[in-house]
């Protein structure tokens, strides 16, 4: 598979993989409404999944070596 950007090699990682630990990740700031020190890594890790559930649903898990970006087709 090739970048639609910038002909580089795609890297395919699983997306289950993906969605799962991005969730995970998502799901991780409710820990912060029971302990209030925990808003600052619980942003973090909400952002980060956030991006790891995009990554496996719009970019279907192909990451580019040479550009290091997603294809959103």
């Amino acid at each position: 598979m090739k970048c639609k950007t910038c002909g580089g090699e795609m890297i395919l990682k699983s997306r289950p993989r993906l969605v799962a630990v991005g969730g995970l990740m998502v799901a991780s700031v409710v820990i912060a409404f029971y302990f209030p020190w925990f808003w600052a890594p619980g942003i973090i890790l909400l952002l980060t999944g956030i991006y790891l559930l995009s990554w496996a649903t719009l970019g279907h898990g192909a990451w580019c070596r040479n550009c290091k970006k997603f294809s959103l087709s």
